[in-house]
């Protein structure tokens, strides 16, 4: 054989396979569902300094798909009725498995000043209009994509297990 048809084979060899590789993906991306919101669990004090606490909680969700991914580098202005409270990033990388529930850990310090705003109290007997804007890098294999996380809910202090 010359070395033409050799290289030309060896491209197909390679080609082939991954053309079938691509339409599999393309076709399987194509009934990608979005996580259900189930809760927010664990909310509490991690640190408490002079002018600042750091809050942290976790924001547990429903993969309906029949894939895992990980979830890394999410981050999320939160807001409780109209008061920014700030920027909560994610503690750590998280992994999702197919059908299945899954928590991701945030955490973000509050000045003291914000946590005034809220008037604490009268929050304790009250629905509070929860709000998170935001992205998340999505992904498996070192492959990521941005995805937007944008959450809004009311809920009542006694409904998120503090810890």
């Amino acid at each position: 054989m010359h070395d033409i048809c050799m290289k030309h084979g060896m491209r197909m060899n390679f080609i082939f396979p991954s053309l079938l590789l691509l339409m599999g993906l393309l076709s399987s991306c194509k009934d990608v569902k979005d996580p259900e919101f189930r809760r927010v669990d664990n909310f509490g004090i991690r640190k408490l300094r002079i002018q600042e606490a750091t809050i942290g909680f976790e924001v547990t969700y429903f993969n309906p798909n029949n894939f895992g991914v990980n979830v890394k580098e999410a981050a999320a202005d939160v807001y409780i009725d109209s008061v920014y409270l700030g920027k909560f990033i994610q503690e750590r990388t998280v992994e999702v498995n197919k059908n299945a529930e899954f928590s991701i850990p945030f955490s973000g310090t509050i000045g003291f000043q914000k946590l005034l705003q809220l008037n604490l109290p009268n929050l304790l007997n009250k629905e509070v209009l929860l709000r998170a804007d935001g992205s998340a890098r999505v992904g498996k294999g070192g492959v990521y994509i941005t995805r937007p996380i944008q959450y809004q809910g009311k809920h009542k202090l006694d409904e998120i297990n503090i810890r």
